[in-house]
């Protein structure tokens, strides 16, 4: 796209308004990856690979332990699937959007040792050295407030307690799939508003904000916008403005921020904050091998098992070159003061 020429400032500084991560997946739930639906895990979707694997992975890591807490539930994923392998299951999430889903399918499961229900992770309700372990799955990085979320795993956990924690790893997205900046796209949406999302990202701290535009259609930009045939006929239509380009256009702009993370940020964040025998591997190339050799459609009936022996293998995998993280860890021996 050539470059806007802006002309003069036509509204003062818009009002910016922050949400929080979980405010984002309470509006995902009912759609998409988040539907009320039992999941069925097709051989052609990479995603459907990548999970098969993170059960495999939770399962080993809190196979016997008596009672488990999973933080960031979500929909139900992975406790669903690895609730025979345990005692039993509370998952917690902020959004009762999710949780009623995820109560939904445990219906549907009738899995008698899982029960969900609306919680904050920075100010968990259980008492003292009541869990033998904890996961995360995806939850860690959507925390506004990581070490106090990680004080209070420490005093749920048992002495000696498990942790196990998936995330995705910020220096394999970063270096293969994403630019850093000058990433944006307008869309003109149905009910005829021009939105414009723009997502800025940095290396240190491993960090990325993402705005979402509402554009005065009256303004200048709005208006050579609707003049543009392409993107009054294609409805999008990328663009390199930065969110302070934009912002003098906008009736509204929304943002939330998240601090990701790399196999040496998560192993230190863990490690400062009092947890022990930290071990960072990776996963989430299954797919791309099986793929890459065309062989996806025919392994489709073996997907459990190659998922299964993905997990086994992914200690031999170098982290800092995987898509994916799994940290495991245990709270140490001592009681803090």
């Amino acid at each position: 796209m050539a470059c806007l020429i802006l002309g003069v400032v036509v509204k003062e500084h818009p009002i910016y308004k922050k949400v929080e991560q979980w405010e984002i997946y309470d509006r995902l739930a009912g759609s998409g990856v988040y539907a009320d639906a039992d999941k069925e895990f097709l051989p052609a979707e990479r995603y459907d690979w990548t999970l098969l694997t993170e059960i495999e992975l939770f399962r080993s890591a809190v196979k016997g332990c008596e009672k488990v807490l999973d933080i960031g539930c979500g929909t139900g994923h992975p406790s669903l699937y690895i609730a025979k392998d345990v005692g039993s299951i509370i998952g917690i999430d902020k959004s009762e959007r999710m949780i009623k889903i995820a109560k939904n399918r445990l219906r549907r499961n009738k899995a008698g040792n899982v029960a969900f229900e609306v919680g904050k992770a920075e100010s968990l309700k259980f008492s003292d050295e009541s869990f033998d372990a904890v996961i995360l799955c995806g939850s860690l990085a959507t925390f506004s407030h990581k070490k106090k979320c990680l004080g209070e795993i420490k005093r749920v956990l048992k002495k000696g307690g498990k942790v196990a924690c998936i995330e995705e790893n910020w220096l394999y997205q970063s270096t293969r799939k994403r630019r850093f900046e000058g990433e944006g796209v307008f869309v003109l949406t149905r009910k005829g508003l021009i939105r414009y999302r723009y997502v800025r990202r940095s290396l240190h701290p491993h960090k990325e904000t993402d705005y979402r535009c509402i554009i005065d259609s009256a303004s200048i930009l709005g208006k050579k916008l609707l003049l543009n045939r392409c993107f009054f006929e294609r409805k999008t239509l990328k663009a390199e403005m930065s969110i302070e380009e934009v912002e003098q256009h906008c009736d509204e702009i929304e943002y939330d921020e998240q601090e990701n993370f790399d196999a040496e940020t998560i192993a230190c964040l863990f490690a400062e904050n009092g947890f022990e025998d930290v071990i960072v591997s990776g996963y989430g190339m299954m797919y791309d091998l099986l793929n890459s050799t065309g062989l996806v459609d025919k392994m489709s009936s073996y997907m459990k098992e190659l998922s299964r022996a993905e997990a086994i293998f992914s200690a031999l995998l170098d982290p800092q070159k995987t898509e994916m993280l799994f940290l495991t860890c245990k709270s140490n021996s001592t009681t803090s003061p």
